[in-house]
């Protein structure tokens, strides 16, 4: 969790993706907390959350984390997801409306399309079978083509987050599938009714999330505004950082300097 001090300032809630930990908000949470309260967690599964009595449902991710605001009595807030995590950001302000300021969706999806299909269920095939050194595979490739850049440190970097990222296969598998049940909820449909502002920002080189499903996502939400950064990949908030956070800065209201 972020060293965040919950007081009167804005507090902002950093939702990782699938294979991350809380680690990759680092680029964040060192521009931001000296301005706002920030609370970075790992995600069911990941990190140093169990798995637990996983039920393979983004809702179960989004009351868990209505959990946790709960447990730190904290809320309203703004909520920034990243990929996975822009999707329980989704969920969390359709079913929490009320702890709900505004949410951010970075290199996000509302919808699993044939291909997203396939790369979840060959992964899961993949790890069911194989473990976490099938993980570990996985995970070393799919880190560096979230990345545009040709930069070896930060690709190592976000290597070893995600090598790091699962100490049991469930929690992965349990992500998947609450991914792939996107569609049986009909999520894509569900999201026009969120209320609260939203950015969405896409990566213009992005092959996990194009800039089209940003595009649905913002179309969809009735109070949206998009942003396509150039020259970047899925980790756009790593590859861009500074546009990144100066646009999540302009979004919530607040000044930060030095970032």
């Amino acid at each position: 969790m972020g060293d965040a001090s919950l007081n009167d300032k804005e507090t902002i809630i950093l939702i990782h993706g699938l294979s991350d930990t809380r680690e990759i908000w680092s680029r964040q949470i060192s521009c931001f907390q000296n301005t706002v309260n920030v609370i970075a967690y790992d995600v069911r599964g990941f990190g140093r959350s169990p798995t637990g009595a996983a039920n393979g449902t983004v809702r179960q991710m989004a009351d868990d984390l209505a959990q946790l605001l709960s447990a730190m009595q904290t809320g309203p807030v703004w909520l920034v997801g990243f990929s996975m995590g822009g999707v329980i950001a989704h969920q969390f302000a359709l079913d929490f409306e009320n702890l709900t300021k505004g949410i951010v969706l970075i290199a996000s999806s509302n919808k699993v399309g044939r291909a997203g299909k396939e790369y979840f269920h060959q992964r899961m095939q993949q790890v069911t079978h194989g473990g976490l050194e099938a993980l570990a595979t996985l995970n070393a490739g799919d880190a560096r083509g979230c990345l545009a850049t040709d930069d070896e440190q930060m690709i190592a970097e976000y290597q070893r987050i995600r090598g790091g990222s699962v100490s049991d296969p469930e929690g992965y598998l349990n992500a998947c599938r609450a991914m792939l049940g996107l569609e049986d909820e009909g999520f894509s449909e569900k999201i026009s009714s969120i209320q609260c502002p939203a950015l969405v920002i896409a990566g213009e080189l992005d092959p996990y999330c194009p800039p089209k499903a940003s595009e649905l996502i913002a179309a969809a939400i009735p109070n949206a505004e998009l942003k396509i950064i150039s020259n970047v990949g899925h980790c756009l908030h790593w590859e861009a950082n500074a546009i990144t956070n100066g646009l999540i800065a302009r979004f919530i209201g607040v000044n930060i300097k030095n970032c």
